[in-house]
């Protein structure tokens, strides 16, 4: 069980009561210093899942973890070592949290096949607090770097591990002089102005109540040289702690989103032809304690939308370059310290995933068609504080899986996904297409017989399957038992099989010319037989001219 509460009155709490003495709680403290969470000796339930019918691909319990005790600051799911596997990238950041942690470098762990390494093979010679991790090309040969956001109460200055083919080095090459030295909270790399080279921007603090703030700050990048001296920087110091591109207004340029802590609205800063200006065009009008932006077309209209970290968590719909307030979460408390978009369950849309820090719970929102469901359509409770969610295929089976990062032990864990993912989403009507529909159930489930099937009368209700333990999310119709009658001919083949030892199997799907069918949409699901009990996703295939 955990509780936000100020470090001072737990201090007094813990001299004055000789009870408190004995249970001995933990102290938690966020990586930007602004969060605290007491820790007592009980533990949540660990992990429950609610997933509606073609939903969220994870199940009730991780299938991998870690067993350091550090605090996360960042995880980046990328293969480092072009060996075609993904690995993990593991920032940490140094606190003021109780019991103390000893250590605090950054790691990687390496993909060993369909899984990671048991302990980090890669670990930083420097030790500085990280409060966010990158993974770009930088210095524009091959090799993908890692740049370190470092700060904390020193305000170290971020780093990059330069790459190289066996992966990054374990020694910082490059180093940031900002003026006056900064708390870094996040960094993002991206090309805003478009001339191939990546750039990094900074969202930034001070380190105490007389020195508290910072200006956002942008490093450029000339032919593969990172200035470490900052080029650009925002008019307003505040305190920024996420940050996001996209063309907001349609111009062709990337404009920049912000969320910025108390005091301070959260915007967007436009980008004007290569050049950010250093006052933002758009703000929320609220000065909350907003943690987290990102980037997505939710409502499929062609324009990004935003979602804000705010307590609910929000999101503002584009169109046409204006943005308004459609949805917030539903969800029973907000403290976040991540927040992204991903096609979670491989329909072609983008859901959204938050994790917050004090009650250590991980949200997943499924996009349903344009539309967010308002409750977390699924949920991971853990009894650490929560700091920082991923997604990357790192068992191998190309969907997509679920890694989270914590602030004790095991602070990494990883669920793989459950589920049905295919190579496309569109078949061209004049030319038809041959899809391949990629099953994975799990290890747990394989030599288990599955059966892939599709319908063209959508996913709700669904489909109760025999002996009443699951619900397929396809309306059972003239098309599905079109398939039954022609399973593993050249057009479905291997919609019936078998899964090998690791859970997994492949299913084509030969589409020939079929002009009368634009606009139709196709949705597929498998479910698994003797018995009937686990039904996947549903993934959508539409009709296209």
């Amino acid at each position: 069980m955990k509780y936000r509460f100020p470090i001072f009155a737990f201090l007094l709490f813990t001299l004055l009561s000789p009870l408190a003495q004995a249970q001995q709680p933990g102290v938690e403290v966020s990586a930007d210093g602004h969060t605290t969470a007491i820790v007592t000796g009980e533990t949540s339930a660990g992990g429950w899942s609610a997933s509606r019918s073609g939903g969220v691909l994870y199940g009730v319990a991780p299938d991998w973890a870690n067993s350091l005790r550090v605090q996360v600051g960042a995880l980046q799911a990328v293969d480092m070592n072009g060996d075609g596997l993904v690995d993990l990238v593991v920032g940490c950041y140094h606190s003021d949290s109780y019991p103390p942690y000893p250590d605090w470098e950054n790691l990687i762990y390496f993909n060993k096949g369909n899984s990671l390494e048991a302990d980090p093979s890669w670990i930083s010679t420097d030790e500085v607090s990280t409060g966010d991790i990158q993974v770009a090309l930088i210095d524009d040969d091959l090799y993908p770097d890692v740049f370190a956001a470092n700060g904390g109460f020193s305000m170290s200055p971020s780093v990059i591990y330069w790459g190289s083919a066996s992966g990054p080095s374990t020694t910082p090459g490059w180093s940031s002089q900002e003026p006056g030295l900064a708390w870094n909270n996040y960094a993002m790399p991206f090309d805003f102005d478009h001339d191939g080279d990546i750039d990094v921007i900074t969202a930034n603090q001070g380190n105490s109540p007389n020195d508290p703030y910072r200006p956002i700050y942008l490093f450029f990048n000339d032919s593969g040289v990172l200035s470490a001296v900052p080029g650009w920087q925002s008019a307003e110091e505040s305190i920024q702690n996420f940050l996001s591109f996209a063309d907001y207004d349609g111009d062709g340029w990337e404009d920049l989103a912000v969320s910025k802590w108390a005091n301070f609205e959260s915007g967007i800063y436009a980008n004007a032809a290569g050049t950010l200006q250093t006052t933002p065009l758009w703000t929320t009008g609220d000065t909350d304690t907003d943690k987290g932006v990102a980037w997505a077309d939710v409502d499929h209209n062609g324009w990004p939308d935003l979602a804000l970290g705010h307590d609910p968590t929000l999101l503002y719909a584009n169109t046409g370059g204006s943005l308004a307030q459609v949805w917030s979460s539903n969800a029973s408390y907000h403290g976040q310290s991540d927040l992204r978009f991903f096609d979670v369950d491989s329909d072609g849309d983008d859901d959204l995933a938050e994790i917050n820090f004090a009650d250590g719970k991980t949200h997943i929102y499924l996009n349903d068609d344009g539309t967010l469901e308002s409750a977390p359509s699924w949920t991971y409770d853990s009894s650490a504080v929560g700091t920082a969610v991923t997604f990357g295929d790192i068992n191998g089976d190309t969907l997509p899986d679920l890694i989270i990062g914590y602030s004790g032990e095991p602070s990494v864990i990883v669920f793989y996904a459950r589920g049905l993912a295919s190579d496309l989403h569109e078949i061209p009507a004049a030319t038809g297409a041959t899809i391949e529909f990629h099953i994975g159930a799990g290890a747990q489930e394989g030599g288990r017989n599955y059966l892939l099937v599709g319908s063209v009368s959508g996913t709700d209700p669904g489909t109760l399957l025999p002996g009443g333990l699951a619900t397929i999310p396809l309306n059972r119709d003239w098309f599905t038992d079109f398939i039954l009658d022609r399973l593993n001919t050249p057009l479905f083949a291997r919609f019936w099989g078998q899964l090998d030892a690791t859970g997994a199997a492949t299913a084509e799907l030969r589409a020939p010319p079929i002009a009368s069918w634009v606009g139709t949409t196709i949705h597929f699901a498998y479910a698994l037989d003797d018995p009937w009990d686990y039904a996947s996703n549903a993934v959508a295939v539409a009709v296209v001219p």
